[in-house]
């Protein structure tokens, strides 16, 4: 519900409090939130503050307005063109959706021995781990479970990966070039600390993203396995047809 003894406009209010409504699937995946009228009775404001509030929503992209109808979901997952490696905090950035990130893990360790052995010898025999949790609105948006070559761990520190993303630092702070990079996006299920990252029970369905990220003189720099709950996440891709 709204106060308005705060100073935070009203209508950023209903915005924020629909927006968590829908982000944690209240509405199913293009439900109806309601008239203007309703949703105004509902928030005991007026037309003009829901009109400004469903407008942040629909310059989202997470709602779209149906005349006569109301106000209908239209994406309560995060979409991802794919066009560029990019953070999941500049994706949010783009859709004007305000973000909060939380690193639980930041130390130097052994490198994995899952990881494959190419990888392995490119990130060294250290490697420095970062878990970085990005929520919107309270609710986890996403588990990103980076591991970075152990050359690296004295000139990052935790602050940094909290108020920017991994790409910003190497390209910011360290003064590295940015190259390419390549990820796959499979289905699988969540596990142990990264379930409990997100709020999910075991083996719940998820999206992960196996991506590696190299500088410009094609030194890798980052290996990461990036998971969203299924439900928070899809990716779309422009294709050609009839080419040659």
């Amino acid at each position: 519900m709204v106060d308005k003894n705060v100073i935070t406009p009203l209508y950023t209010q209903v915005a924020n409090e629909l927006r968590k409504e829908i982000l944690s699937n209240r509405y199913g995946e293009h439900g109806c939130i309601g008239t203007h009228a309703q949703l105004a009775e509902r928030f005991s404001v007026s037309l003009i503050t829901i009109r400004k509030a469903v407008q942040i929503l629909e310059e989202e992209g997470i709602v779209e307005i149906l005349q006569g109808k109301g106000t209908f979901v239209r994406s309560a997952a995060l979409v991802d063109p794919l066009q560029d490696l990019t953070g999941i905090s500049n994706m949010m950035s783009s859709m004007q959706m305000e973000n909060q990130v939380t690193v639980p893990v930041f130390e130097l360790q052994d490198t994995p021995g899952w990881i494959r052995h190419d990888v392995r010898r490119e990130l060294g025999e250290k490697t420095l781990f970062v878990r970085r949790i990005v929520s919107v609105e309270g609710i986890p948006m996403a588990n990103a479970d980076m591991y970075l070559p152990g050359k690296f761990y004295t000139r990052f520190t935790k602050s940094d990966v909290e108020e920017r993303t991994i790409y910003q630092i190497y390209r910011d702070k360290l003064g590295i070039g940015l190259g390419h990079g390549r990820q796959i996006i499979r289905a699988a299920g969540a596990k142990g600390e990264v379930a409990q990252s997100l709020r999910l029970p075991e083996n719940s369905p998820v999206l992960q993203i196996e991506r590696k990220a190299y500088d410009d003189q094609s030194n890798l720099i980052e290996y990461m396995i990036l998971t969203y709950e299924a439900s928070k996440y899809c990716f779309e891709v422009e294709l050609e047809l009839n080419k040659q």
